[in-house]
């Protein structure tokens, strides 16, 4: 059995699965919260209450789980990316949790796009200079909190603490750094350049576990409370991004996973083209390398690597599943939370009717050109200070146009990151897109109409937690039970084929956004 944490952001959950990933029971543990957000863009999470949700949904899933079901032997963990936290030297919290999207740092992003080369920061990184990373969060706290900042011994993650505070070891995963911005794509390693700009050192970060390292015997008194995961192994996290595409069976470069719950990310997994191995930089040399040798280092290293090592598009991001596998994609602020705005705002008739209506529309026939960024945009622009603009609009215009035409917005700034991830040489351009999130499934107007544009199928995932089976899944096999991820498939559903017709009208209509996009945004971005 496995037994996998899913601390997500609205939730923290424990389930159990078998060898065949095969969720156990219909009851999950779990344990709603909701971040703390303030009107100067905090979104913070309490350590202490995250560490006794996670106690809270452990005790209730061995409580429940039967003896007379197979021992529990690994622990996956799937969790929300890019969180950070500042410890003492006790291990014991100075901060919050500071979530992905907190954006109290945009300025400090501005300022480092300023200084830095952010285009050679995403080739060494996989990450541009963002508010959510933590080199931009990292200079804030050194400019906003000082004492904070100096007292820190460690700057982690909201998994790392649950592993020191778990299993008394403070242990990273590549997954779950690499999401962080700061990961040195050649080595699978803390990144040289960011320590040395930021004022830190190596040993303030957490040491990256390798694949297949595992965490066993827990630490005081969760040995006794927990008896059943005395023997259990617990594998290196996952970002939750990672997890949801290998949990719905996109587990190479053949499908590329589509999400759109509240907002939405297109990501598709390629097997990294050479092995890692820790870095062995001393602390000494990264205090006393000076920056520009550094980049010149790396721009060697990169050119001389080329043909190893993916090309990240300025489009997207490059994350990791773990050392041999590269997580690649983009993802948008825009996605059913809009469409949950068009729903509180307008006269919309209920979802039934609704659906009947947008279904029966022509592709484009509303006439209007949206940019749909009501909360910035991320990929493909990266334009942090872009709004939503609705043009062309007419006495004539209904709410389901508008509707229907803010669907079709979204579903072409997705075709972009389609488009951008398909130019890759490592990807095939024919793969077929596999659909989940609430707000995708819930439309198959919507599936249809990304899979026109798109001009590929858009297939449903029928897993319905395949964030935490996708947990389970590598777990299995980091511990060697499954040899490929492969070997146990998703179960899929209905398939969307594209229609060429309409494919063309889009793509017309998509210059018109484009067109509208550089009049309005332009280089917002810099």
């Amino acid at each position: 059995m496995v037994l996998v944490l899913d601390l997500g952001s609205s939730s923290t959950r424990a389930l159990l699965y078998d060898e065949h990933a095969q969720l156990q029971g219909k009851a999950i543990a779990r344990q709603p919260f909701e971040f703390r957000a303030g009107a100067d863009g905090r979104s913070e999470d309490d350590p202490h209450a995250a560490l006794t949700r996670v106690e809270a949904v452990i005790d209730e899933a061995l409580s429940g789980a039967q003896t007379a079901k197979p021992p529990i032997t690994a622990i996956g963990i799937s969790a929300y990316a890019c969180s950070l936290l500042c410890l003492d030297e006790r291990g014991a919290p100075l901060t919050p949790v500071f979530t992905y999207a907190d954006t109290r740092a945009a300025e400090d992003a501005r300022a480092l796009r300023r200084e830095l080369d952010e285009m050679a920061t995403l080739q060494r990184t996989g990450c541009r200079i963002r508010a959510n990373y933590w080199p931009a969060r990292l200079a804030w706290l050194k400019r906003a909190q000082p004492d904070v900042f100096s007292r820190a011994r460690w700057f982690v993650s909201l998994t790392d603490y649950l592993s020191l505070k778990l299993f008394g070891q403070l242990r990273a995963g590549i997954s779950t750094s690499s999401w962080t911005g700061m990961i040195d794509r050649q080595t699978g390693d803390w990144d040289d350049v960011w320590i040395a700009r930021l004022g830190i050192t190596r040993d303030q970060l957490p040491p990256v576990a390798q694949d297949g390292q595992a965490l066993r015997g827990l630490a005081g008194r969760y040995a006794s409370r927990w008896p059943a995961l005395r023997e259990a192994a617990c594998y290196p996290p996952l970002g939750d991004g990672a997890a949801a595409n290998i949990g719905s069976g996109c587990v190479d470069d053949s499908r590329i996973a589509i999400t759109i719950g509240s907002t939405a990310a297109l990501r598709v997994v390629v097997s990294s083209q050479k092995s890692v191995a820790s870095s062995q930089t001393t602390e000494h040399e990264i205090r006393n390398t000076q920056h520009a040798i550094r980049n010149t280092q790396y721009a060697t290293r990169n050119t001389q690597d080329a043909t190893r090592l993916p090309r990240v598009p300025p489009a997207l991001w490059l994350y990791r599943v773990d050392h041999a596998r590269n997580l690649i994609g983009g993802a948008t602020t825009e996605g059913g939370n809009v469409f949950a705005w068009l729903k509180a705002t307008l006269n919309l008739p209920d979802s039934n009717a609704l659906e009947a209506e947008l279904s029966a529309m022509r592709p484009d026939g509303h006439g209007l050109t949206v940019l749909p960024m009501f909360g910035g945009e991320r990929s493909p622009g990266f334009a942090d200070d872009a709004r939503a603009t609705l043009h062309g609009l007419s006495f004539d215009t209904t709410p389901a146009a508008i509707a229907r035409a803010c669907m079709e917005s979204i579903a072409f700034r997705l075709a972009l990151i389609h488009d951008a991830i398909s130019e890759m040489r490592q990807i095939a351009g024919h793969s077929a897109l596999i659909a989940s999130g609430g707000a995708l499934l819930g439309s198959a107007t919507w599936r249809q109409i990304i899979a026109d544009v798109a001009g590929v199928p858009v297939q449903v995932c029928d897993e319905p937690e395949a964030t935490s089976r996708g947990a389970a899944l590598l777990a299995l096999h980091q511990s060697g039970i499954l040899p490929n991820l492969a070997d146990l498939p998703a179960r899929l559903g209905r398939t969307h084929e594209p229609d060429a017709s309409r494919h063309a009208l889009y793509r017309a209509a998509m210059q018109r956004q484009a067109e509208l996009y550089q009049m309005l945004v332009g280089q917002s971005s810099a």
